[in-house]
């Protein structure tokens, strides 16, 4: 018979074997899984956070896009790979609350294959035109859809882009044609050439085209305006109940061991503490956040919650 102190020397052992297993975490380069093209915020985020680890742990981290299927093509590869911590999938509001509302089947359970094992930072969109559009303002733009029903058009290429488009149809009671584009390159192009006409696109991704000139932002979909440009205003005072904003994070496979889930999850705080990292953070208008690995799959179980109540209000049924 084991007594308390064998038992409490078996339970110091294992918390020994688990914590030295953690520290060897990782021991060999680490795949970072971005499930969508190159240049979009996901991409630059996985990259930033990616080297910060890898100078902390001496280990490589390669990113690697596999994009297609509004992110579910990579999100599969990630799914199929060893569960031992080695294969990281970027983790966005797409493919971790959007996607289990948006389709019937894609070929993953957000909630039972993965864990959001760490947030990067929080985010939204901006409504966008090109600069040389009619437009200065979002009531501008509102009232020229309004007085052309159908003629004008919205570009979308992922979830955050096309749930506030659908919801501006509802709330506004608008009317506009919705342009699908498999990669936000080709949306952006075709805004640029007056193809589409506006187009919400996430911050951090539409930072660099801000800062080109060649494009104008009329308004902020976040809780908040942006600190960025505070004289935009928050689409929600414009339209009551109209909020739609998101996050970037880490996911893993759920059936990981829970000591590695939880090294990486210290890894990616952080990563995300550094200075350095959350000043770049910041410069693509996204708010650094610091969450434990309880706090992070919390998180995106209630962001999931969350955007299956907003894609109702939108009237986006599942495919």
């Amino acid at each position: 018979m084991i007594g308390r102190r064998g038992i409490l020397a078996l339970g110091g052992a294992a918390a020994f074997a688990g914590q030295a297993r953690a520290a060897a975490w990782p021991l060999r380069p680490v795949r970072i899984v971005v499930p969508f093209a190159a240049g979009g915020s996901s991409d630059i985020c996985a990259r930033l956070v990616g080297r910060q680890m890898q100078s902390a742990t001496g280990q490589g981290f390669v990113v690697e896009n596999i994009a297609g299927g509004n992110g579910v093509v990579g999100t599969l590869a990630v799914l199929q790979a060893p569960a031992d911590g080695h294969t990281l999938l970027l983790g966005a509001t797409t493919t971790f609350s959007v996607n289990p509302h948006l389709m019937r089947n894609p070929g993953y359970d957000a909630e039972r294959d993965f864990a959001l094992v760490g947030v990067f930072g929080l985010t939204s969109s901006y409504l966008m035109v090109a600069a040389d559009s009619p437009w200065r303002t979002a009531q501008k733009l509102f009232a020229a859809i309004r007085a052309q029903p159908g003629k004008l058009n919205s570009a979308w290429f992922n979830g955050s882009s096309r749930i506030p488009a659908a919801l501006l149809k509802r709330v506004a009671k608008l009317e506009f044609e919705e342009v699908s584009y498999k990669i936000v390159g080709n949306a952006i192009t075709d805004l640029m050439s007056g193809q589409v006409q506006f187009c919400y696109i996430d911050m951090v991704a539409a930072d660099a085209h801000l800062n080109s000139g060649k494009f104008r932002a009329l308004a902020v979909t976040g809780p908040q305006r942006s600190a960025r440009f505070p004289d935009l205003p928050a689409m929600r005072e414009l339209y009551e109940g109209f909020e739609t904003s998101g996050y970037l994070g880490m996911g893993i496979r759920s059936a990981v061991a829970p000591d590695i889930q939880r090294e990486v999850n210290r890894q990616i705080t952080a990563a995300v503490q550094e200075p350095e990292i959350s000043r770049r953070l910041r410069e693509m208008s996204m708010d650094p956040v610091s969450m434990d690995l309880e706090s992070s799959i919390a998180y995106g179980h209630s962001e999931r919650e969350k955007y299956g109540r907003i894609m109702r209000m939108a009237g986006i049924e599942p495919e």
